[in-house]
């Protein structure tokens, strides 16, 4: 149970937390009665003093602005008690300040203020409503919680905001960052509502496969730090989004899938068997090409499992002679500064098996992509296998390829001795020449 000093010091407008104040004197008193009264009177005097400053930026705030002022100016009680019973709906629906889970919430300390407030609400015979300690602790609670440690923000706004963000070249690029800003600018104080609403929001966007994929993976990043952030709504949310859509997706739709939201856990337990089906089939079938080049599959860390696997499966006919012969630009590339360390063992036992010259060179060829990433246990590895094989060893094409490991691939001290050794039989058959 939190303490009341530290509700109270999350109310972040001081006209608020004069009202929350009172609220917390009189439960201290154990005037009940009064503390829920005063919990009321901060709420409406949050959510009027919120228009005001909406209302500084246009939009719908105007309008309430302007009655609210016309009302007091008139002295219009029955437009200003008005004004006061539609202020919750007014803050959900017009201003989007909350959601619809704390617009009930807040409608119950309405409703319980009433029953506080006005004699005549109460039956023949009955006393006037009393409430209990815990009710009252309860409803400052939540009226802290879902109002007024809230920013003046609305839920739409903050949607657009963020929409710009992400397209702009200020877009945090490291995943720390992201969610430094996320926490900062939208999750630490955001309402629930706008916390789903953005989940929501970035989900769809990754499922777009008309969005280049650099803006999708911004998407993605995204979601995975909020996911993070939020783990229990990220989930609820994404299967929201997921229950309808994938039933609607095409096959430019499903490699969005598996660009996007695969790299998120849970993603595949909150497929359909149909989907996952077709997911696997659209992986086992893609390009070699486009796997590597068109969707960057191989991108730094691989999708959690079964994905994972899915790709895996696939170097085999990614390093296949002339698959990547249509590559533009080098392999490093598209394997990234951070490749998955999956990889390279399993390359490592491709070239083991290799089973001609161009077979053997292809896959180095591959491998030298991932050469700055390598450890000096791999590359000892390697050129122990590659020794092994004649249909490397004995080549023109594998031998090349592996020189260029040389100078690009790891330079530590068990490295340097594994470049000895692969040098030895050179240099014992350049002895017997002379």
């Amino acid at each position: 149970m939190r303490a009341l000093e530290d509700v109270k010091n999350q109310v972040r407008s001081m006209t608020s937390r004069r009202y929350v104040e009172e609220a917390v004197a009189a439960y201290g008193a154990g005037a009940y009665r009064a503390a829920l009264i005063s919990i009321w009177i901060a709420v409406a005097a949050d959510i009027i003093e919120k228009i005001r400053i909406m209302a500084e930026q246009a939009g719908p705030a105007v309008q309430l602005r302007d009655d609210l002022d016309n009302a007091i100016k008139g002295n219009n009680v029955n437009a200003l008690q008005g004004f006061e019973r539609s202020l919750i709906t007014r803050a959900h629906k017009d201003l989007e300040l909350i959601g619809s889970r704390e617009a009930e919430d807040l409608a119950r300390i309405y409703q319980d203020r009433h029953l506080c407030a006005h004699p005549a609400f109460v039956s023949d015979g009955e006393d006037l409503f009393s409430p209990s300690a815990e009710l009252v602790r309860a409803h400052l609670a939540t009226a802290v919680d879902a109002l007024l440690s809230q920013p003046a923000v609305t839920g739409r706004k903050a949607i657009e905001r963020f929409g710009r963000e992400i397209a702009s070249d200020s877009f945090p690029r490291d995943d720390a960052r992201l969610n430094d800003h996320l926490r900062a600018s939208y999750t630490d104080h955001g309402t629930t509502a706008l916390k789903a609403n953005l989940i929501k929001v970035v989900c769809k966007e990754t499922l777009k496969p008309g969005v280049p994929l650099r803006q999708r993976w911004r998407s993605t990043r995204t979601a995975r730090e909020l996911q993070k952030i939020t783990p229990h709504l990220f989930d609820e949310q994404m299967r929201v989004v997921l229950a309808p859509a994938q039933n609607l997706l095409d096959d430019d739709g499903l490699m969005a899938l598996a660009t996007g939201l695969c790299y998120i856990q849970g993603t595949w337990e909150a497929l359909h068997d149909g989907t996952r089906a077709r997911l696997e089939e659209m992986l086992r079938s893609v390009k070699p090409l486009d796997l590597v080049e068109t969707h960057m599959l191989f991108y730094g860390a691989l999708p959690p499992e079964p994905v994972a696997g899915m790709l895996v499966a696939r170097l085999e006919d990614v390093t296949a002679p002339g698959a990547l012969r249509e590559l533009k630009g080098e392999v490093s590339f598209y394997v990234g500064e951070g490749p998955d360390p999956r990889l390279i063992p399993v390359l490592t036992g491709l070239a083991a098996e290799a089973s001609s010259y161009e077979g053997g060179a292809a896959i180095l060829q591959f491998i030298n992509g991932l050469a700055h990433a390598m450890t000096d246990a791999q590359l000892e590895r390697l050129l122990e296998v590659c020794l092994g094989n004649g249909q490397i060893r004995g080549s023109v094409l594998g031998n090349r390829q592996i020189e260029r490991m040389r100078w690009y691939g790891p330079q530590g001290e068990h490295a340097r001795a594994a470049w000895e050794k692969w040098d030895a039989p050179k240099d014992a058959e350049a002895l017997g020449g002379e």
